[in-house]
Order: structure tokens, then C-alpha cells, then sequence
């Protein structure tokens, strides 16, 4: 019998091809110019900006009527809120259009109306335009003293801890290119043994550290490819399979509090404690996150075994073998020595940006790191935390944040408490660093009501524990990018997350909320 051909797609009516000549003649004409003005670009390069040009022609993609209509309604009670704010003679015309901009972000950050680095760039544009007030317009500005410069709100996707994270993203994305990865944790894994339980715990400790400096998204998914071929051995143990998808999510949430490059919201910690003065190194992170790290990924993993072991403990798990080649020796040995000088940044004196760049050049000038590798990378999250840190200069600059703070109780422990329990209640819905760039800004200012050098203290501990307690948002499948992927194996339930995400994520947030502080002051008086 023949194979069937495909049915051919419909061919487009002439006119309507027509028309998307004549609607784009423009556009292929400015094309051509900016072809002849480049007589060196690659011809991969042309064709792929003809085909753009091209492509978006034929592309009309719908509008999201439900996410308009939301937009605008975001947009209708941010005026509402400035305008009230503004009627107010005891609120400054400035504090009054940054409360507008905070009630906007905070709307827009919560519902999504927009993408979250859409909203972090829209926070830039309007602190300019309403702040800065570069055009010099009489319904703008500062009402007290001059107002800042544009400069102010651009400074911070210029900020040194986006480039750290850019360097973050390249040793992750070279680390993954050669499979360096998956190699290093299948030749550790093995070192746990072969049983259930160590398995489990060398999955957990595996999927931990490599979350510490790499997204854990990217981590989550390398682990996955891991455990996926094992199910062929554990036919006869469904529960223990659940419960091995579910150990790398938590595994890889939980190691996103060990670094400042781990997870977004602990740049935005260190990243706005600079803006205030605060320096907070790479190793004092290291030393106030990893004893509560290592606490509570073995607690995880006792629950979790406990709650999906299998019904045979005695059985052996083999695990695959995977050889590292010349260029992932390479990778290793830029890996290392960058960790290396970030740990000992306090006697060499370069800082953690600036050794950053080393993965940059080491990876891009020797081919590892590609165009298209590059342009692969989430800048989107390099835009959401500049979005943060401008949105917490501009709170500081316009008194804003010392308005809010009123709201809150003076007692510090209790405040503590509730802005890490906050943290941890919004994470579980909406995105962790949008909810600590909300949040950070607003428990610093607190630190500064009263005077000495304990205030300092304080600011670390209100902004790295919610830094660390928003990598513990982990009850539901969409709380974190890891929980989405492990979900979408098809073996995991709801229930499974929420009541599992839910006891490892308190116990981690009463963990934070007693031991946090002592921490934080006990590395702060040594370094």
C-alpha cells in the first residue's frame, strides 16, 4: 500500500499575497539600505533579517482581550491612587507619582497583565519621565530639591550584580553545551550508592549544589534527564518514582538560597543593600545560607522519603556513566577558578562582577560561547531584577517607602516574621523576585527608623531572609519554574506539591525566622 501523502496546505488568494507585498514595500526597502550599509555581515545574517521582515508580515497575532481589559484597569487605579495621594497636603507631589508607579507594579506583577520584564522596563520608563523629569515639565518632578537625574533610574541595568549574573549564565550555558552537567552529577550520584535512600539523598544533594550556580530551571531539567531512565528499573515502585521527581524541584528551590547568583531575588537583596551603603560579599552569603540550606534539604529528604520510599529498600539502582571530553576539562577549569576567586574575594580584592567577566572571555573568546548561545540567555531576568532596583531607588529617593513603613509595627522581630511569612504566602502565587523587589525596599527602610550600627545589621536580615524565604514558595505546580517541569512528567498530582511543598516550605520559613537573624549578625561581626 502507498504512504499517503500530507494534504497540502491551502494556497494564499494572490490579493492577499498582494497586499503584504505592497504593505512591506517599505520595510524590504529599508531592509535592502541597511543590507548595503553592512558589506561584512554574514549571509546567514541577511537572510535571517529578510525572513523577519518576511515572517512578521504574514504574522497578525490576536490580542489577549482579557489581559487588555485587565492592563487597563491596572492603569485606571494606579491614576486613582496618585490622584488621591496627590490631594494629600501631608504627601510630597513626587511620593505621590512613585506611590502611583508601586501600585501599578505591584497590580501588574501580581496579574501578569504584562510580561514581568515588561513591567520592570515600564517601571524605568515612567520613574524618568514622572522622577527625573528629563523634558523639564511643569507637572513633573521633584516638588522638594531638584530632581534626579535620568542617569539615576538607567543606573540600574548597569548594576554590577547583573553582571555577575551574567557571568552566572554563561558558566550554566558552557556547562550544559558539553554535557559537563549531566557528567559530574552521574559520576557523584554514583558515589551515594545504590540504594533507594542514597540514591534519593545524592539526587537531592546533587540537584542542591548545582542550583547554587545555575538556574534552577536549567537544573531541574538536566536532573530530570537523569532520573528518567531509571524508572526502567522501578517498574514495581510508583510511589518511589513520584517521590524521585518530586526530591529534584524541592532540591533545586532549596539551593537557590546558597549563592547571590542562585536565584533573582538574591540579587535584588544584594543588589539594593549596595544602593544603601550595605556590602554583602559572596563568601558572607555562602556562610549565613549554607547551614540553613543543608538543614532543610535533609529535612526534605526525610520527608520525602519517608512519604514515597519504595516497597523493596533492598533494591539497586544502576546509574549511567557519561565521559567528559577536552572541552568540558575546559569548562571545568574555568568553572572552578571562578568559584574559587568569588569565595576569596576578601584577599584578592576583585570583586565578584569583575571576576565574572572571567567565564565571559574564557568562554566567548574560545568559541564555546556562540552568537546564538548568547542570545539564548534569559535576559528577561536580567531586566526584572534592573526593574527592581530601580523600583526600590526610586521609593528611597522619594520618601515613599518611609510612608509605608508607618503602616508597619516597630517591633522588629515581629516585623521580621511578618515580612518573611509575607514573602513566602505571595511567592507561592506570583514570581519570587517580583515579590521580593515589592517587598525588600519596604523592609530596609524599616532598618532605618532609629540609629547605630545594628540598624545596618538589621536591613541584611529583613533582606536576605526574604530573599531566602522566597526561594521557599514551592505548595503548587506553578510556584516555581522546577515545580512546572516536574509536574509536566504526568506522574505528580497537585496534592503532591501542596502538601509536601507546603510542610517543607513552613518548616523552612520558622527555620529562617529563628535562626535568620543570629546568622546574619554573627557573620556580619566577623566580616
Amino acid at each position: 500500500m502507498e504512504d499517503q501523502k500530507p494534504p497540502e496546505e491551502p494556497k494564499k488568494p494572490i490579493a492577499t499575497v498582494g497586499r503584504v507585498i505592497k504593505s512591506n514595500a517599505a520595510r524590504l526597502v529599508k531592509g535592502a539600505f541597511f543590507l548595503g550599509t553592512y558589506p561584512t555581515r554574514k549571509l546567514e545574517d541577511a537572510l535571517d533579517f529578510i525572513y523577519g521582515y518576511s515572517k512578521e508580515a504574514q504574522e497578525n497575532p490576536p490580542i489577549n482581550t482579557r489581559l487588555l481589559s485587565i492592563f487597563l484597569t491596572v492603569v485606571v487605579l494606579a491614576t486613582v491612587v496618585t490622584y488621591q495621594m496627590l490631594q494629600s497636603p501631608e504627601i510630597s507631589k513626587e511620593a505621590a507619582f512613585m506611590g502611583g508607579i508601586f501600585t501599578l507594579a505591584c497590580l501588574l506583577w501580581f496579574t501578569e497583565a504584562l510580561p514581568l520584564f515588561a513591567t520592570a522596563i515600564l517601571i524605568i520608563g515612567l520613574e524618568i519621565i514622572l522622577l527625573a523629569n528629563p523634558g523639564d515639565w511643569r507637572v513633573f518632578g521633584f516638588e522638594s530639591g531638584a530632581s534626579p537625574s535620568f542617569n539615576t533610574f538607567l543606573a540600574p541595568l548597569s548594576d554590577p550584580i547583573l553582571v555577575l549574573f551574567f557571568g552566572g549564565f554563561l558558566l550554566a550555558r558552557a556547562a550544559v553545551k558539553r554535557g559537563v552537567d549531566s557528567s559530574l552529577a552521574g559520576v557523584v550520584l554514583r558515589l551515594f550508592g545504590k540504594t533507594p535512600p542514597r540514591v534519593m539523598l545524592g539526587m537531592m544533594v546533587i540537584t542542591a549544589f548545582f542550583s547554587m550556580w545555575m538556574s534552577n530551571t536549567a537544573t531541574a531539567t538536566m536532573m530530570l534527564t537523569l532520573v528518567i531512565p531509571m524508572f526502567a528499573q522501578l517498574k514495581e515502585e510508583p510511589l518511589f518514582q513520584k517521590g524521585l521527581i518530586l526530591c529534584i524541584p524541592f532540591a533545586a528551590n532549596i539551593g537557590g538560597m546558597g549563592t547571590p547568583i542562585s536565584s533573582p531575588p538574591n540579587a535584588v537583596a544584594v543588589a539594593f543593600l549596595h544602593t544603601q551603603g550595605i556590602s554583602v560579599s559572596f563568601l558572607q552569603w555562602v556562610f549565613i545560607a549554607l547551614p540553613l540550606l543543608a538543614v532543610v534539604l535533609a529535612f526534605a529528604w526525610l520527608m520525602i522519603y519517608k512519604f514515597y520510599k519504595p516497597t523493596d529498600e533492598k533494591i539497586e539502582i544502576n546509574l549511567p556513566k557519561a565521559p567528559i571530553d577536552g572541552k568540558g576539562k575546559y569548562v571545568i577549569f574555568i568553572f572552578v577558578i571562578t568559584i574559587l576567586l568569588w569565595l576569596s574575594e576578601g584577599w584578592h580584592g576583585l570583586p565578584t562582577a569583575v571576576v565574572a567577566l572571567i567565564p565571559a572571555i574564557g568562554f566567548t573568546a574560545t568559541g564555546l560561547i556562540s552568537k546564538k548561545d548568547v542570545n539564548s540567555l534569559e535576559w528577561n531576568i536580567l531586566l526584572l531584577i534592573a526593574g527592581g532596583i530601580a523600583l526600590g531607588t526610586g521609593m528611597t529617593l522619594t520618601g515613599l517607602d518611609q510612608i509605608l513603613v508607618g503602616f508597619l509595627p516597630e517591633n522588629s522581630p515581629i516585623l521580621f516574621a511578618i515580612l518573611i511569612l509575607t514573602t513566602w504566602i505571595l511567592s507561592t502565587f506570583i514570581s519570587n523576585t517580583a515579590t521580593s523587589n515589592l517587598l525588600i525596599p519596604i523592609g530596609v527602610s524599616m532598618a532605618y527608623m532609629g540609629e547605630g550600627v545594628w540598624n545596618v545589621v538589621m536591613a541584611k536580615e529583613i533582606a536576605i531572609g526574604i530573599a531566602l524565604a522566597a526561594s521557599m514558595a514551592m505548595a503548587l505546580p506553578v510556584s516555581t519554574a522546577p515545580n512546572t517541569i516536574a509536574y509536566s512528567q504526568g506522574k505528580l498530582e497537585s496534592k503532591d506539591f501542596t502538601v509536601m511543598g507546603g510542610l517543607i516550605g513552613f518548616a523552612a520559613i520558622l527555620l529562617i525566622i529563628a535562626f535568620g537573624p543570629l546568622m546574619i549578625a554573627f557573620w556580619s561581626g566577623i566580616f
